[in-house]
């Protein structure tokens, strides 16, 4: 079990008494969807991402701050500033470093404060909202960690709206190696037989609730395909984590085609 792992499932464990109101998002979310159907082989990440509705009352509960805290974060000094959003991360030892990432609808890295959560600013990026609202409940057991025993429950975006939010974070990023990851997990999810078709049908729903959303999706989705580099990126990350072998330009060649007939699907 690798230590990400282990920080992600005290996590888990730590953030259930708002386990109702948030929503996990991020690299986290396709590794958790490739177990479910006995894929466990996703490229990994360490990130730790939460998005959150902008009011969410504290009551007699801990503020999640604090129980980020609890879990093994601190907060980055840079974060004391004032308008920042805070900043948490788990350091061991050795030096290894894993954030976590408190996120809400807003415009792109802008903080946003969450009401009833005292001193929580959240960043802000697009999509967020449908992901709260497009959410389902997954179990998450010990073959995660052998810490969630007995298994807990956790929400997490539906397929397609895990797909859509991704394509459109690819174009939010900065640097060329965090937006090539975002598209790389869309990429393994629709090569999945499984998976993939189910994405498809549930995008075709969604387009018609989410409207803004699905214009930004095909947007992404269509500069990616649009960009060489950015394909080649995509698939030199599948090459480095063992998902994908052969030679380069037929790896991109099959990632072309897996975004194209999405595109197609759901127009």
């Amino acid at each position: 079990m690798t230590l990400a792992a282990q920080q992600f499932a005290r996590v888990i464990i730590a953030m259930q008494p708002y386990v109702e109101d948030i929503v996990f998002v991020g690299g986290w979310v396709h590794t958790l969807y490739l177990a479910e159907v006995n894929d466990g082989g996703a490229v990994q990440t360490e990130d730790i991402d939460v998005t959150l509705p902008h009011e969410l009352l504290k009551g007699d509960r801990a503020t999640l701050l604090d129980l980020a805290s609890k879990a093994g974060f601190e907060r980055d000094p840079i974060s004391d500033m004032d308008d920042v959003a805070p900043w948490m991360v788990y350091r061991n030892a050795d030096g290894f470093t894993i954030p976590i990432d408190f996120l809400t609808e807003g415009d792109p890295r802008r903080p946003v404060e969450i009401v009833g959560q005292p001193g929580l600013l959240a960043q802000g990026y697009s999509g967020q909202q449908m992901l709260l609202e497009s959410a389902r409940w997954l179990e998450v057991g010990s073959a995660l960690h052998p810490s969630l025993e007995p298994a807990q429950r956790i929400r997490v975006p539906t397929l397609g709206a895990y797909v859509m939010q991704k394509a459109m974070s690819s174009a939010m990023r900065g640097p060329r190696g965090k937006a090539a990851k975002d598209l790389v997990y869309v990429f393994e999810i629709l090569r999945h037989p499984r998976l993939g078709p189910q994405v498809s049908s549930e995008i075709q729903l969604l387009r018609q609730r989410y409207p803004r959303e699905f214009k930004a999706f095909v947007g992404a989705l269509g500069d990616a395909l649009g960009s060489t580099v950015t394909l080649r990126d995509i698939a030199e990350q599948l090459i480095e984590a063992g998902r994908s072998y052969g030679v380069i330009d037929g790896i991109v060649a099959s990632v072309y085609g897996r975004f194209s007939r999405l595109l197609a699907e759901v127009a």
